[in-house]
């Protein structure tokens, strides 16, 4: 196994925003053509306005798949422990941005670096856009895999079209009740 903890702490922490943010935006594209997957990020998507908390908006076991991804690789490649913390600020403050709801552009650089003239289309209620912009840091995966959305106006509604629980437990629990309490007949029309 390779140990990237020789490596300059800048190259192992580019190392891990790149692979990580590449991870991300294929299981972010899962979580929204799949049907049991969306069921746990679904609630990312479910707020009526988007501002710049709305990005920590997300079911338990959606972060624990998506946190144990990004900081297991760290420790089990042999980066330097100061990584973590390095990444994770990183990781926040790119979330709160992409998910502000400011109109703001980084020119041509936004084919390269995301921001939130993309992804706030992501979280559009649009059904043009469901399947778009799925990038976190590095809106090139989206150019590269032919995924992006780009629009000169800013979207009209957010959210999800259908009624979603508001309180936090009741959103967890949503996920699964659909399987638990449904009759036969009404689960396979949800699947």
């Amino acid at each position: 196994m390779i140990s990237v903890g020789s490596w300059p702490i800048a190259c192992q922490l580019l190392f891990f925003l790149i692979t990580h943010d590449l991870y991300i935006y294929w299981f972010h594209r899962w979580q929204h053509a799949n049907k049991i997957l969306w069921r746990t990020h679904e609630a990312h998507h479910s707020n009526q306005k988007i501002d710049w908390i709305a990005g920590a908006r997300s079911h338990s076991l959606e972060i624990i798949i998506n946190q144990t991804i990004e900081f297991l690789p760290i420790i089990l490649l042999g980066a330097d422990p100061i990584i973590i913390p390095i990444k994770g600020l990183i990781d926040g403050l790119w979330g709160m941005f992409i998910h502000a709801n400011i109109r703001v552009s980084l020119g041509k650089l936004k084919y390269i670096i995301n921001g939130p003239e993309f992804h706030l289309w992501h979280h559009a209620n649009h059904h043009e856009v469901f399947h778009a912009n799925f990038s976190t840091k590095f809106s090139f995966w989206d150019v590269i895999f032919r995924t992006l959305y780009e629009s000169p106006n800013q979207p009209s509604s957010w959210g999800l079209y259908y009624k979603f629980p508001e309180n936090y437990f009741a959103q967890h629990w949503y996920a699964f009740y659909r399987w638990t309490f449904e009759p036969r007949e009404k689960k396979q029309e949800n699947l």
